[in-house]
C-alpha cells in the first residue's frame, strides 16, 4: 500500500512539473477520446481472510484461504474496461469494468475449519473454490478539462458476486456460501497529457458504510501510462491496489445475506491494448 501511494506522489509531481502539451493532433481540439476499450491482463498478488458464521455466537473462525486452504497467492487475471464520453464537450463520461478473481485448490487441512454448522476436521482433504467477480459502473464529470488536464469527480457502483465453497472429498460434506455485495463509491480521476500521444492516468474510488450489524469498505486506486501508437490503437501499463471488507451479523443490507466477514486485497501490474475513437 505504501509503495503504491509513493508511486502516486512521484507521478503527480512529474505531471505538474512537465511542460504544457501542444494541441491535439486534430489541430487544436482536446486529446480526450470519445470512446475507448481496454483489454488486457494483470498478475495480482492476493491476500484474503474470511469468517462464515457469527463471531458473537462463537459459530465462526477466521481463516486465511491462502494459508489454510492452499489457494494461490498470485493469479493472472483477464480484465476489460470501457469508457464513453457522451456529450459534445466530453466532460461527462460513463465507465464500465469487469474482471474475475477465481481460485481453486485441493489440500489436506492442518487445522479444523468451520463454515456455519459444518466442521471440516484436521486431516480432511478438501476442494476449495474462492470466486470474486468485480463489475464496476460509474459516471464521471470533469471539473477541469483542457488540452493537457482532465480532472474530475465520479460516483459509481461496484457489484461483486462472491462465492466460497469447501467440499470434503471423503465425507462428501459441502460448505457453500455466496453473496452479492453492491457497494456505492465516490471517486476522483486525474489524467494528464504529457504529449498528444503519451498520457498519465490516475484514479481512486472509496467507500465506507456502517449500518446496524453491517459494515463495508472499499478502496481502489490505479495509476498508469498510455501511449497511442496509431490513430485508433494504443497500449498501456498500470498498477492497481484494491481492498475490500464486508462484515455482517444479520441480513439487514440489500442483497447481503452473509453472516460473517470477508476481507480481500490485491495489488498488481496490468498490461493492455486500447482501441479508441
Amino acid at each position: 500500500m505504501k509503495k503504491g501511494m509513493g508511486i502516486y506522489v512521484i507521478l503527480f509531481s512529474l505531471a505538474f512539473l512537465s511542460p504544457s502539451v501542444v494541441a491535439a493532433e486534430d489541430g487544436g481540439g482536446k486529446p480526450w477520446e470519445r470512446f475507448s476499450l481496454n483489454v488486457g491482463g494483470f498478475v495480482a498478488t492476493l491476500n484474503s481472510d474470511f469468517r462464515l458464521g457469527s463471531d458473537a455466537l462463537g459459530a465462526g473462525i477466521d481463516v486465511s484461504p491462502e494459508d489454510a486452504l492452499g489457494l494461490d497467492s498470485s493469479l493472472f487475471v483477464f480484465r476489460a474496461d470501457a469508457l464513453w464520453r457522451f456529450t459534445s464537450n466530453r466532460r461527462h463520461r460513463f465507465e464500465l469494468s469487469y474482471y474475475d478473481l477465481r481460485r481453486a485448490s485441493t489440500k489436506t487441512l492442518e487445522a479444523d475449519i468451520q463454515i456455519n454448522d459444518k466442521i471440516f476436521s484436521t486431516g480432511t482433504t478438501v476442494d476449495t473454490l474462492f470466486d470474486l467477480q468485480v463489475i464496476r459502473a460509474g459516471y464521471s464529470y470533469s471539473l477541469i478539462q483542457d488540452d493537457r488536464i482532465d480532472l474530475g469527480i465520479s460516483a459509481g457502483l461496484y457489484v461483486m458476486p462472491i462465492r466460497i465453497k469447501i467440499s470434503a472429498t471423503t465425507s462428501g460434506e459441502i460448505g457453500d456460501e455466496g453473496i452479492t455485495a453492491p457497494l456505492p463509491v465516490a471517486g476522483l480521476h486525474f489524467d494528464f497529457a504529457i504529449t498528444p500521444k503519451f498520457f498519465l492516468k490516475q484514479s481512486i474510488d472509496v467507500f465506507y458504510f456502517q449500518y446496524q450489524n453491517f459494515s463495508g469498505g472499499l478502496l481502489d486506486t490505479r495509476v498508469g501510462v498510455e501511449y497511442n501508437i496509431w490513430k485508433h490503437f494504443g497500449v498501456g501499463v498500470a498498477y492497481e491496489y484494491f481492498r475490500l471488507q464486508v462484515k455482517a451479523e444479520g441480513q439487514d443490507y440489500p442483497n447481503i445475506d452473509l453472516v460473517g466477514k470477508i476481507q480481500f486485497n490485491y495489488g498488481g501490474i496490468m498490461l493492455y491494448g486500447k482501441l479508441f475513437f
